[in-house]
């Protein structure tokens, strides 16, 4: 991915065409788990099930981040900051799993060439996969607010504004000014079936040899050890 896709406005707006592609099914990578069959239905917890998908993709991500920090250039603030990320990526495993989400796929995981090993590399697919969260628990509290579920489309509304702060420390890891770039969120999908294209359709579900990072009970012990980080730990 250029690694100035997105430094200003335009590329922003190149940036949301990507996404709105993948939304379509234009297929960005190679052969991936077909994770969007399994949202056809929308049901609550299918929901809940793909949500559980991408937080186990945000903690590999992250995790991975955090054991290449001097590959990618992270100042110790930075560091600081992104236990405090993984850590509450940690947290929605477990409140979603509490809610009995089963994740229909588990990793491995793949990302973009360069992630671990500069800062735009990094801060590009951290902002990709940000945006992408934040639309699908978008979805999510749209189709749970439709169905009457109060609950959980508070836990996935109170779930999509912490991954907006976590876009936004993104932009600021990877100098994309301003760090905050938006009046409203991004709306790009109508439910959460869509979002399960997404990440298919970015390549993020696509491993390959010397690209596949699975996701691991270690992965989520260690995020969970850096919760001492956070202010709110609960719904």
């Amino acid at each position: 991915m250029d690694n100035e896709i997105l430094a200003n406005s335009a590329s922003r707006r190149n940036f949301l065409k990507t996404l709105a592609a993948a939304s379509a099914g234009v297929a960005l990578g190679g052969a991936a788990f077909p994770l969007a069959a399994h949202a056809a239905t929308d049901d609550p917890p299918t929901i809940i099930a793909v949500a559980l998908v991408a937080e186990y993709l945000a903690v590999t991500f992250q995790t991975n981040a955090l054991a290449n920090a001097s590959a990618i250039g992270l100042l110790p603030a930075e560091i600081t900051t992104i236990q405090g990320v993984v850590a509450a990526e940690a947290i929605h495993v477990d409140y979603l799993q509490a809610y009995g989400a089963v994740a229909p796929y588990q990793g491995p995981f793949a990302f973009p060439d360069g992630t671990f090993t500069s800062r735009a590399g990094y801060a590009n697919t951290a902002v990709i996969l940000e945006t992408a969260f934040v639309t699908a628990y978008m979805a999510a509290t749209r189709e749970f607010a439709a169905d009457a579920r109060a609950d959980l489309a508070q836990l996935t509304f109170q779930i999509g504004a912490v991954e907006a702060e976590h876009r936004a420390l993104s932009r600021a890891i990877g100098n994309f000014l301003p760090y905050a770039d938006v009046a409203f969120e991004t709306n790009l999908i109508p439910n959460v079936a869509t979002a399960a294209t997404v990440l298919t359709n970015l390549g993020f579900l696509s491993p390959t040899t010397g690209n596949s990072y699975a996701y691991t009970a270690a992965n989520q012990q260690e995020a969970m050890s850096y919760i001492h980080l956070l202010t709110q730990t609960t719904p």
